[in-house]
């Protein structure tokens, strides 16, 4: 029987677990396995991308030095982006934080980036595009607290129990700051068509 059948949560138990005992390995795993999800969720957080390099780097720099204290590793993914929610929260509050950030600071044709979705027609790559720098704008104009939940949700597509743990807040709240930035992003959208 191979460990694979039993599901990509416990293949992560597993890493964590030989990444706890030393194992170098097993952590580079983690890191290629949640690198771009982290990068992606600090980018679409903060709209810039050298910021959200560093978030990223630094949560999974933290999660190596800490990563004995990790008392269930099944708790890694969302013990790690709770990491980087609260290093993006940081940045935003911080005064040396500019109002307008560019969004387009993405490198072009970075595999990290890069929506595996996207299609091979120009035309509709060209669309995709330019919707995504259309959502990224409207994500900004949220409050980082219902734009981390909604990109939680629908982009790192963690359950409503996952975000309550991340953000360390009840799963009532979770549903309320997404229903609050789906009907913002809605209202957005009409406008944008």
């Amino acid at each position: 029987m191979s460990s694979d059948r039993n599901g990509p949560s416990e293949r992560i138990t597993t890493l964590v677990l030989r990444a706890q005992d030393g194992d170098v390995d097993s952590f580079e795993r983690l890191v290629d396995t949640y690198q771009a999800p982290l990068l992606r969720l600090a980018f679409r957080m903060l709209g810039n991308w050298a910021d959200a390099e560093d978030v990223a780097q630094e949560s999974l720099m933290n999660a190596w030095v800490k990563l004995d204290l990790l008392e269930t590793p099944q708790a890694f993914p969302t013990w790690l982006y709770r990491q980087a929610v609260n290093k993006c929260r940081d940045i935003l509050r911080s005064p040396r934080r500019d109002s307008t950030v560019p969004i387009d600071e993405a490198p072009e044709g970075n595999p990290v980036w890069t929506d595996t979705r996207a299609s091979s027609d120009p035309q509709r790559a060209a669309e995709n595009s330019s919707s995504m720098d259309a959502l990224s704008a409207m994500l900004q104009k949220l409050p980082a607290e219902q734009r981390a939940c909604w990109i939680l949700r629908e982009q790192t597509e963690l359950s409503y129990g996952e975000i309550s743990q991340t953000l360390a807040i009840p799963e009532a709240t979770v549903r309320g700051r997404l229903a609050r930035a789906r009907k913002t992003l809605a209202n957005e959208m009409k406008e944008w068509q």
